[in-house]
This record gives C-alpha cells, sequence and structure tokens, in this order.
C-alpha cells in the first residue's frame, strides 16, 4: 500500500507547476514520503483486506477456469486411445489457489484440525475470521476451568497451524454481517466461495440449507473408523451397563461404542464377543454383540 501512494505521488508532484522559490526535486521527495507514510500507517487494514481478496477471487477464477480447461480437454480426448491426463490444482508457491477453508470456533477447540493439517490432508488458504478469536477469546475469559483451558488451547492450535507451511494461515480482519457467529460464518462463506470447517451439528445442517460446503471433522472421524462385520470377532471391556437393564458397553480404541447383550452383571470384566450388527447414527458407528 506504501508503494501505490509513493507511485501517485510521483505522478502527481510531475503535474504540479513549478513553485517560486522552491526546489521542484525536494517538493517531489518531500511528497512521495509523506504520501508513503500515509499509505504504510493509515491503510494497513485496508492492505490486508484486499491482499484476502484478491487471493479468494484469484482462487475462485482460476478454479474455474482450470476446471473448464479440464472438462473440455477430457471432452476432446474423449475418441482417443491413450491414457487421459489429470490436472493438478494450480499452486503458486507453497499457495494451492483452491476454495478457501474458513475455520469456526468448535473446530479450532477439537484440536484435531491440527492433526489432519500436519498429515498433508489440509493445502491452500485457510481463513480464520477476528469474530471468530473473539469467541475464543470469550471461551479463554470463561469462569468455568474447562472452557477456560479449551479456549486457551485453541489458541495454541491456531499458533501451531500457522507454524506448518503446506498452507497458508491467514486472519480475516473485515467486519462481516450477520446477526450471530453462524449468520457472519455463512455470508463470509458465501461471499468468497468458501468451505466451512467445523465440528457444530447444527451449523453442519445450516449450511447444508444455505448451500455453503462444510467439512465436518466428525464426519471425517466417523468415515476412518474401522468398519466391523457381523461375525466378527472383538475383545471388549465392559464400562457401564446399557439403555437396556441386560445390555453392557464398551469402546473400541477409535471410540466406537459396543452394545453387548446379556453383559450388564460384567462390569470391569473383559469379554470376547460376536458382532452381530453395525448401524451407522448421527453420533457416529454402533456396533452391536453378544458374547460368545
Amino acid at each position: 500500500m506504501a508503494l501505490i501512494f509513493a507511485t501517485f505521488a510521483v505522478i502527481f508532484s510531475s503535474l504540479l507547476p513549478p513553485i517560486p522559490g522552491t526546489d521542484q526535486l525536494l517538493v517531489k521527495v518531500l511528497l512521495t514520503i509523506i504520501f508513503a507514510a500515509i499509505g504504510f500507517l493509515v491503510f494497513p487494514d485496508m492492505a490486508r483486506s484486499l491482499k484476502i481478496l484478491y487471493f479468494s477471487f484469484s482462487n475462485f477464477m482460476i478454479h474455474k477456469v482450470s476446471s473448464e480447461i479440464s472438462n473440455q480437454m477430457i471432452r476432446i480426448l474423449k475418441g482417443a486411445h491413450f491414457p487421459i491426463p489429470s490436472f493438478p490444482t494450480p499452486q503458486i508457491g507453497s499457495v494451492s489457489f483452491s476454495r478457501p477453508l474458513i475455520l469456526d470456533t468448535s473446530a479450532i477447540i477439537d484440536g484435531r484440525i491440527l492433526d489432519i493439517a500436519k498429515a498433508g490432508f489440509i493445502s491452500g488458504l485457510v481463513l480464520i475470521p477476528k469474530f471468530i478469536l473473539l469467541e475464543l477469546q470469550q471461551v479463554s475469559d470463561s469462569a468455568d476451568t474447562l472452557k477456560r483451558a479449551r479456549g486457551r488451547r485453541g489458541f495454541e492450535v491456531v499458533e501451531d497451524l500457522k507454524k506448518i507451511k503446506s498452507f497458508r494461515v491467514d486472519i480475516w480482519e473485515k467486519e462481516q454481517s450477520g446477526k450471530s457467529t453462524d449468520d457472519k460464518l455463512l455470508n463470509l462463506a458465501k461471499g468468497i466461495h468458501g468451505k466451512i470447517v467445523t465440528t457444530d451439528f447444527n451449523l453442519n445442517k445450516l449450511a447444508s440449507i444455505s448451500s455453503v460446503t462444510v467439512l465436518n471433522v466428525n464426519d471425517l472421524s466417523n468415515a476412518l473408523k474401522s468398519i466391523s462385520l457381523p461375525g466378527e470377532e472383538l475383545k471388549i471391556k465392559i464400562v457401564h451397563i446399557g439403555k437396556e437393564v441386560d445390555q453392557g458397553v464398551g469402546y473400541l480404541a477409535d471410540g466406537t461404542m459396543v452394545v453387548v447383550e446379556n453383559a450388564a452383571g460384567k462390569m470391569g470384566d473383559n469379554l470376547k464377543v460376536k458382532v452381530t450388527k453395525s448401524i451407522q447414527i448421527p453420533a457416529g458407528r454402533m456396533i452391536f454383540a453378544k458374547q460368545m
């Protein structure tokens, strides 16, 4: 921004008529310095906003152009007898030009997004809106000890994300319209064609209705859990009783709940069980089994 203002100052000073009794070169130099200082000191927020808008617009346009080129090439090559090449996502430096990811408070506090990022499953531009950081600050200042610890852990996650070089993390400083945090997230995602990363079930549903793409960390976690088929044998520790009086409940290493028939009286025991069925519920996968 300072360079832009300095350039305007040079052009403007060249158009000024000579001032009697002054050094024209000195006037040009002083105007350039003053305008550069204005650009540097007065408009840093504007510069950051323009940078984010530029990246977002570039992401959208390059994504559309590359997709169209890929589609046209595939149409041309459909009748050919050689393999159809794949087209990688355009990339400049370490920034992959795709739709930016927008993190919400729940995804940051949850913390698993950091492990996903370290594993290399995230690339491109990651945005953390300022209003999300303010909400995270409120959690950190909570009177509840657990909430306060989770909020502070959230700030640590943000700092650790910034250290990963496979993608870029930026803070979205611009004010966003909307009554609630969810409204602001949805409006921001629509405005820059971004994807929201969350663990919030209600936000997930609201975004689906609003035609906004959501990446739910819980859905990813559930998708990665091992699938136990009927007849498979497991060893499970019964930790509490189930909803029915005769049921005992245990958990696999990945957190999957296992409901065992006639095991309510086996609290604390490690049982060898056989899977009878596996069902998918909103909270994840649930396995039913019987003792062997």
